[in-house]
């Protein structure tokens, strides 16, 4: 079936804390869509960058398989980062 939980862009670790663990009270069929670059969004006068949270059934037009070629579900995503001098 070609939904979330069989997408390479996606991955059931569901939305963290500060301390990159899962948050305990997150539902085990809900996770993160990785297909594109994260989210800015401010909470509470923080500004965090998030992916967006789905259910594994849904389903979207950018869907891939998890098996065969690419890079075994290891993904490396570059963020532009600014180093104090």
């Amino acid at each position: 079936m070609m939904n979330c939980a069989s997408c390479r862009y996606w991955t059931r670790s569901g939305p963290r804390l500060a301390n990159a663990t899962r948050d305990p009270r997150a539902s085990y069929d809900v996770g993160t869509c990785q297909v594109h670059g994260p989210t800015v969004v401010t909470c509470g006068g923080l500004t965090v960058s998030e992916f967006p949270e789905t259910h594994e059934s849904r389903f979207c037009g950018e869907w891939k398989g998890r098996e065969g070629g690419g890079d075994d579900g290891e993904r490396v995503v570059a963020f532009p980062a600014k180093r104090a001098a």
